[in-house]
């Protein structure tokens, strides 16, 4: 176990902001993992755990306590029958390297997660989805250390999993680390064709290539077709890293789709229509709730695609909730933030959270 000093913490992060960890350990074993719990025991250092970086906002002042930056390789195979195959999947393994994998293998199951960055070992914590899949349908159970460095076990139905949330991101298993995941995949179930924007591009790319819908390989073949979809559609909204594109200094959506009962549905609507809008976007969510759309809840509150604020933050020229960071701060990110949740408050008494965690 090796103990650095005075790292910087932006460059691991995908906002590419925030400042100093005071110690920083890179965890590529368990046995790494129980020597840094230790180490923090020992000297009564706090400690925060970093994965891919990409659900993160470091503040400026960093962090005057140890980072583990989890870095658990490896992908294996655990058992195969007739209909599914189920993989344990190291922590530090990069999502989308993960998600190519299993999708050469034709299997199902979280295909339209593909281009998500982070790491595998992230997934579970805020519950990713993405295109009508999440990645808790998909999970069996998550492998990690407690804070006293005991290894458990905890199976997906303790993990209260949630729209964007779980246990581990604002639960009982906050400062528990997670060492890996073991997931369950399907050799015969369907691609996941549900969300609108998906289906209509699927259906004109099966109209065009009608040669790859009856063969055994053809599975493989239609998978990495929706896949290469996925990206695309990910791609044009600056929802992938991409260095090249200005953009990407970003964590993908900042803000989650507001869940409203279904008894306050009536007055949001009344709200709308008395500003001018009649037909707002929104979908059933449960048999008590409805979701809202929180890209339009910006938009129509008056902040576009490709606003600057101050201190050098703005909205993606892609995707209004895409904030990202041109050459700025973290307290300038955050103000905006605010600024943008005052903005909808305002207009529609709606509250917007935020997806990305602030790291204390």
């Amino acid at each position: 176990m090796l103990v650095q000093n005075d790292i910087p913490l932006a460059p691991l992060t995908t906002f590419r902001l925030g400042g100093q960890a005071k110690y920083f350990i890179s965890i590529k074993t368990i046995d790494d993992a129980k020597e840094s719990l230790s180490y923090c025991q020992k000297n009564k250092l706090p400690y925060m755990i970093l994965g891919g970086g990409s659900n993160s906002i470091i503040r400026d002042s960093g962090f005057d306590g140890v980072v583990f930056h989890i870095q658990i390789p490896g992908i294996r195979c655990l058992e195969v029958n007739e209909s599914s195959v189920i993989y344990e999947v190291g922590a530090g393994v990069v999502w989308d390297q993960f998600v190519e994998y299993v999708v050469k293998q034709g299997l199902t199951g979280v295909e339209c997660l593909s281009g998500i960055p982070g790491s595998v070992g992230a997934s579970p914590i805020q519950n990713i989805g993405a295109y009508g899949q999440e990645v808790k349908d998909s999970i069996v159970s998550i492998q990690c250390l407690d804070e006293l460095g005991n290894s458990i076990v905890i199976p997906k139905e303790n993990c209260n999993f949630t729209y964007r949330n779980s246990e581990f991101k604002s639960g009982k298993y906050q400062k528990h680390i997670v060492t890996s995941v073991t997931f369950v995949l399907s050799k015969t179930l369907e691609p996941c064709i549900l969300y609108p924007e998906v289906k209509k591009q699927w259906e004109s790319i099966l109209s065009e290539k009608t040669d790859i819908v009856s063969e055994d390989n053809d599975r493989i073949v239609q998978l990495e077709l929706l896949r290469k979809l996925i990206i695309g559609l990910r791609k044009k909204k600056s929802m992938v890293l991409d260095e090249k594109d200005p953009n990407t200094r970003s964590a993908g959506s900042f803000f989650t789709n507001p869940i409203i009962p279904k008894s306050e549905a009536d007055l949001f609507l009344a709200k709308a229509k008395q500003l001018g809008h009649l037909d707002p976007p929104m979908f059933d969510d449960t048999p008590d709730t409805k979701k809202l759309s929180a890209a339009w809840l910006i938009e129509h509150s008056g902040i576009k695609k490709g606003d600057i604020f101050p201190g050098g933050v703005g909205i993606s020229t892609n995707h209004c909730l895409g904030l990202i960071n041109i050459k700025g701060t973290t307290e300038a990110l955050l103000a905006m933030a605010e600024t943008i949740q005052k903005r909808v408050f305002e207009t529609f008494s709606i509250h917007l959270e935020m997806e990305p965690v602030v790291r204390p």
